[in-house]
């Protein structure tokens, strides 16, 4: 996954060098020497960008959580079915994180550490995926229900991220309950 934060080419080099890093040593075993080396640049030179590793987490936490909401928007064009734009959306979404979190060893160790440090980010994606949804819900529902569904699709994405196996195995579940949703909606609207 590319990351772009603001054109700031230092910074986006060293975003790239500290996910690298935190996947191969996780969080609390990884330093400010590693992510400086990993990026080829001084630790003087780091300490310019950042105060410290949290600092570097969170911003590479709101990079990604940017990159993904924009792959998901991107994903789903307004005159897609429901049920295509919602599995691509949540595939583009939560796929390329899951895969770099899920692959690294130290997985469960920065799910832990992004709860922990940049649960607002998270509640960020959260909302603007929610949006997406209800966009895409607005033309098709009573205007009342369009919130509430699209908090519940949300939250059920959600629950699908954290309970997939393997990347493949969230390709299969995202994909079921997208289809699960615009058959709902297809009946729905045959009432």
């Amino acid at each position: 996954m590319s990351i772009r934060l603001d054109g700031d080419p230092r910074r986006d080099q060293i975003l790239q060098a500290a996910l690298a890093v935190f996947a191969r040593y996780g969080f609390k075993r990884a330093t400010m020497e590693d992510v400086a080396s990993e990026a080829g640049i001084s630790r003087p030179a780091l300490y310019q960008s950042y105060e410290n590793k949290a600092a570097i987490f969170a911003a590479l936490a709101v990079a990604l959580g940017q990159a993904s909401c924009d792959a998901a928007e991107a994903s789903w064009p307004a005159e897609l079915p429901f049920h295509e734009g919602l599995a691509a959306a949540g595939l583009a979404l939560h796929g390329a994180l899951w895969q770099a979190i899920h692959t690294s060893p130290h997985g469960a160790e920065l799910m832990a550490t992004n709860s922990a440090l940049v649960g607002d980010v998270v509640a960020a994606v959260d909302s603007r995926m929610q949006a997406l949804v209800q966009a895409r819900l607005a033309p098709l529902i009573e205007a009342e229900r369009v919130p509430v569904q699209a908090r519940a699709i949300t939250a059920a994405l959600q629950g699908i991220k954290a309970s997939a196996t393997s990347f493949e195995d969230l390709a299969l579940l995202t994909t079921q309950f997208a289809r699960l949703i615009g058959a709902g909606l297809t009946a729905q609207s045959r009432v």
